[in-house]
């Protein structure tokens, strides 16, 4: 599915459903500058992903029912995109400056010359020499080579992105700061924490076949896409949200205007067909 399809008339899996747009009015602002992240999941073909769309539910014990139609819309700046690859020298200690490391500095600083001349001078100048010639042509020299430094790929951590979301009241607070906000926050977070254990409710909720439910009580938070400028990346998680309580508000307390900063990060780490993916998206 193109990052083009997404209209007001979505569809998922053959049934017609629609989303709502959670966003301050940014009238007049170039789209490509409005960052744009909504729930998607795994394809039930199992590769690929797919938008999520609709009402669902979390907990059958808890009857905790959640719509999935939602797209928050958010001017993002300051954003930035790292992309981190261990690379190290495992053959860093295979050299002889790390076999015999006192005696290799002393034979590369040429300290070991002075020792060995006066000994020569004790025993027999016609036995030193030879070794006195010796240690000076070794002074400098060092056991270190390309293969002592050279670098192998041991893997990376998923690809993070920290940028800071803007929010503003024009005419409602409500709709165009808290509500956006807290879908995001509700994204971050875990869909569901069960309140008992897996004992206790296993007690309480295995006379009613919830399953899998009994042993994995719990739900994740919601993987999401985002869609910026040219790029799509999906899907991602919310690393971390920091958001300032001391702004603007009204007279009724309600926020009216704030910036987010926040973090978000691939599913996994990338290869290079991910890279072209995001473009394609």
């Amino acid at each position: 599915m193109s990052r083009n399809d997404f209209s007001p008339a979505a569809v998922s899996s053959g049934n017609q459903a629609t989303f709502k747009v959670l966003s301050s009015k940014w009238d007049g602002l170039n789209p490509a500058l409005i960052g744009v992240f909504y729930p998607v999941r795994r394809a039930d073909s199992g590769s690929g992903w797919q938008r999520l769309l609709g009402k669902r539910t979390l907990s059958s014990a808890d009857n905790f029912v959640v719509d999935d139609g939602f797209e928050v819309h958010t001017p993002i700046t300051d954003g930035s995109q790292e992309i981190s690859l261990n690379w190290h020298s495992p053959f860093e200690g295979s050299g002889t400056e790390s076999t015999i490391p006192t005696l290799s500095s002393m034979l590369q600083s040429g300290a070991l010359s002075p020792d060995v001349a006066a000994l020569a001078a004790k025993i027999s100048a016609e036995h030193g020499d030879g070794a006195i010639e010796l240690l000076r042509n070794a002074a400098g020299r060092t056991g270190i080579t390309k293969l002592n430094s050279t670098q192998i790929f041991s893997g990376m951590p998923p690809v993070k992105f920290s940028f800071t979301a803007h929010f503003r009241a024009l005419t409602d607070p409500q709709s165009e700061v808290r509500d956006p906000i807290t879908q995001l926050e509700q994204w971050a977070v875990p869909q569901v924490l069960a309140n008992d254990g897996i004992i206790a409710g296993a007690l309480k909720n295995g006379l009613r076949n919830l399953g899998l439910e009994t042993i994995f009580p719990s739900v994740a938070p919601q993987l999401l896409a985002m869609r910026y400028g040219d790029q799509t990346i999906l899907p991602i998680v919310i690393e971390s949200m920091s958001k300032p309580i001391t702004v603007p508000r009204s007279s009724k307390g309600e926020v009216l205007n704030v910036a987010v900063q926040m973090t978000v990060a691939t599913l996994t780490a990338i290869d290079r067909r991910d890279v072209a993916g995001f473009y394609n998206g």
